[in-house]
């Protein structure tokens, strides 16, 4: 599959028709290049504009953005209610499918660089691109505004990375980065109220105390004729969209005021509406197990209320097809995301697959303890994540036959053997954990060896396979327990 880029820049502009239509014509004038929504907003003065393609392509569109809007918005004139500090205020590139991104920062820095020479424009790096901890947060380079930017430029810690260390008056500033996914979304309120509004942003706002990895503002939209809070969610793994929502609703409650819609801006991937649905599915007490992908993102945005969203055009994976190849990004998975990626493309876990699954997760979390990261994330030894690949594909055209069970057999059982090795590398204060890990590893030799029985029929080999399947299996989990016990 081609490789996609993503890049969602903001554009200090929401009013004039015709400046947006040539900045998204611009745009899809590139060629290779989908644009996947146009959000635009008038009291905030502001037009989001998501769009993807191969790298070279969106780098040139999001050049020729660059050109059209520096030309026709004048910062001087710019009144909004959305913080900012240029005509294009921030640049955010995120890679989707087959770009790594160690190459996509260096481009980043190219481009900004060229954006910086070319235009004039003092261009600050952000988030993974950024070279120093003060300006990985938008808002910490965002503060004081585009009316704060002169002086803030005169402030050595805050010397632009890229263009001329003095402001531009007519195009302010711009940010560029390379991050991950973020959600902006934005929750109606049934009160014309923007004080209420504030008062739960500042709330939920995690600079104040409230959820991790939210940015919040509140506001009033005269053309809604409603008070609305706007967030940023920066990190959807740790802060799911639906556990964002119920926060805010039960903070409304407490004020006398409800959510009465929402609203995505850019784009969210598929996995982030998935797991909403699948949330509101479990709490509603409906069977989870067998229901489609599509479905349970028809689900979460009824439940989430969410207004105007096409997942057609907005999500990534309904407009360029998969995304990255689950073993070539498995260090960013969670597990859970792990175990979605196989039920969703099985409906139902195959019993076959799922001892490797099972054996997977273990050798997983174990090879991310000893690493001394978090073991909520996956990080699979390489054989496994093409064991976890072969046995899926297989799975899709063929029955389950004695050959595979015998390769399963040799590959689990290596699996053991690399837990035992790691597990002499791990750090006594890490040590605790590794029973459970044993213990779910076992679990999946017990699995595979009553896979086993459908095809015994009195033989006695397969007796004798199945048997020497749970023998090793049992000198394997006494040999790494026995360590933990010393």
């Amino acid at each position: 599959m081609e490789p996609v880029l993503l890049c969602t820049p903001n554009f200090s502009e929401g009013r004039r028709e015709e400046v947006i239509g040539a900045i998204v014509g611009a745009i899809q004038g590139v060629e290779g290049i989908k644009v996947l929504g146009v959000d635009r907003g008038f009291t905030v003065n502001r037009t989001v504009v998501a769009f993807g393609g191969p790298p070279e392509a969106v780098f040139q569109a999001a050049r020729a953005a660059y050109e059209v809007a520096l030309k026709h918005i004048d910062m001087r004139q710019h009144q909004g209610a959305h913080p900012r500090i240029g005509a294009v205020d921030v640049c955010p590139f995120t890679p989707y499918r087959g770009v790594e991104r160690e190459w996509l920062k260096a481009e980043v820095e190219r481009f900004a660089r060229e954006i910086g020479d070319t235009f004039r424009l003092p261009v600050y790096l952000y988030a993974e691109s950024a070279r120093v901890e003060q300006r990985r947060r938008l808002p910490d380079i965002r503060k004081g505004g585009y009316e704060k930017l002169a002086e803030k430029l005169k402030d050595p810690q805050w010397t632009p990375d890229f263009g001329p260390v003095v402001p531009n008056p007519r195009i302010g500033a711009t940010v560029i980065g390379v991050r991950d996914y973020i959600a902006a979304f934005n929750l109606t309120l049934n009160t014309r109220s923007e004080a209420i509004a504030h008062q739960i942003a500042q709330k939920v706002r995690e600079k104040e105390g409230g959820i991790p990895h939210v940015q919040a503002i509140g506001w009033f939209l005269p053309e809604l004729g409603f008070a609305q809070v706007s967030l940023n969610i920066t990190n959807l793994r740790q802060t799911p969209l639906h556990a964002a929502f119920e926060a805010v609703e039960e903070i409304a409650r407490t004020q006398g005021v409800r959510v009465t819609g929402t609203e995505i801006i850019g784009i969210v991937p598929e996995w982030a509406l998935i797991e909403a649905g699948r949330y509101f599915l479990s709490r509603m007490g409906e069977k989870v197990e067998g229901v489609s992908p599509e479905e349970l993102v028809k689900v979460a945005l009824r439940s989430l209320m969410v207004e105007g969203f096409r997942p057609e055009e907005r999500l990534p994976e309904w407009v360029f097809g998969p995304a990255e190849e689950l073993a070539s990004d498995m260090g960013e998975l969670s597990l859970r995301e792990l175990l979605w990626h196989f039920a969703d493309k099985e409906k139902a876990l195959s019993p076959v697959l799922s001892v490797v699954v099972q054996a997977a997760l273990a050798l997983s979390v174990a090879a991310r303890i000893s690493a001394g990261l978090p073991a909520r994330h996956a990080f699979a030894h390489g054989e496994y994540m093409q064991l976890l690949q072969d046995t899926l594909s297989f799975l899709r055209n063929n029955p389950v036959d004695v050959e595979l069970l015998r390769q399963l057999s040799k590959r689990v059982l290596r699996g053991f053997a690399l837990l035992r090795q790691i597990s002499e590398s791990l750090a006594v204060d890490r040590a605790p954990q590794l029973p459970l890990l044993v213990e779910l590893f076992h679990g999946a030799i017990e699995s595979l060896a009553a896979a086993y029985v459908p095809f015994q029929n009195g033989s006695v080999s397969f007796e004798q396979e199945k048997h020497d399947i749970e023998l090793q299996g049992r000198f394997f989990r006494e040999e790494i327990l026995n360590k933990v016990r010393i």
